[in-house]
């Protein structure tokens, strides 16, 4: 990596990853009131609860997604009054995913691996979201394909906790829709320099995977290959939406794009 190119602040990233793990392991020392509510709405009952771990998983993305504005602003190419909302998103996600998970793991080793994990998971996101800024950078190739991974497998990761968590469908369905359709709007975007095409897109996306993700909860599967199954529709349809705002539709693409599915849900339904 050549010394002249951009780099993040260390001590921005080492202080807000340091930050975030922190707020992790206060989870399970402080404790603070709870609060819950009830409310019945066509003839469902609805049920909030405000806890210790609801509110420092809040504060620790809200971290996250400040620190990630931080933490570009020290970007050399980034103009003044240049808005940096796109960049906020798979870090806030990262954090509020790997903290679901963490405060889940049992005091011990796996929790210790799990803290080191998750920082390093943060931090790539992180420095993936910084050398992404500039579409000149030599790195950015490398960087948009480490970001695009990695906010595939925290979708899938997102997923996944919430059918293993059995969360009920009139809670699943529209956070699936609106973490499909927000990571979907980051991806999109990537390809993309019009704002409006990249929104309606992910909406669509994000509203046809919502109606997978309902039928699928009624489906006695396992929650693994629920999250497979409902991360590879979603490739799909990015794929098909990339292809038709670019014009390059043909029928090589499709053929392309239903051998990945087809591939791709046979490997999921034999080895999942």
């Amino acid at each position: 990596m050549r010394g002249d190119l951009p780099q993040p602040d260390r001590d921005r990233l080492s202080t807000l990853t340091a930050l975030v793990i922190l707020s992790y392991a206060l989870i399970r020392i402080v404790v603070l009131p709870i609060f819950s509510a009830e409310l019945t709405f066509a003839g469902l009952i609805f049920e909030f609860k405000v806890d210790t771990r609801l509110i420092m998983l809040t504060l620790a993305a809200a971290l996250t997604v400040a620190g990630a504005d931080w933490l570009l602003r020290s970007h050399p190419s980034l103009k003044s009054g240049e808005r940096t909302f796109e960049h906020w998103i798979v870090p806030g996600l990262t954090a509020l995913a790997a903290g679901i998970i963490l405060t889940r793991l049992p005091e011990g080793p796996a929790l210790w691996v799990g803290l080191v994990a998750g920082a390093a998971l943060l931090m790539a996101v992180l420095l993936a979201e910084f050398l992404i800024h500039d579409p000149t950078d030599p790195r950015h190739d490398l960087a948009a394909l480490v970001l695009r991974t990695l906010a595939y497998l925290l979708m899938v990761g997102i997923l996944f906790t919430m059918h293993a968590i059995d969360l009920r469908s009139v809670y699943r369905v529209p956070l699936s829709l609106v973490v499909i359709a927000v990571i979907s709007w980051r991806l999109l975007q990537l390809s993309t320099s019009v704002d409006g095409q990249a929104v309606v897109s992910a909406l669509i996306v994000g509203g046809i995977s919502a109606q997978l993700v309902w039928a699928l909860h009624y489906w006695p599967l396992p929650s693994f290959r629920f999250a497979l199954i409902v991360g590879l529709f979603v490739y799909i349809c990015n794929g098909l939406m990339e292809t038709l705002r670019a014009g390059e539709m043909s029928r090589a693409r499709l053929i392309e794009l239903a051998s990945v599915a087809i591939v791709g849900l046979t490997g999921i339904l034999v080895f999942s």
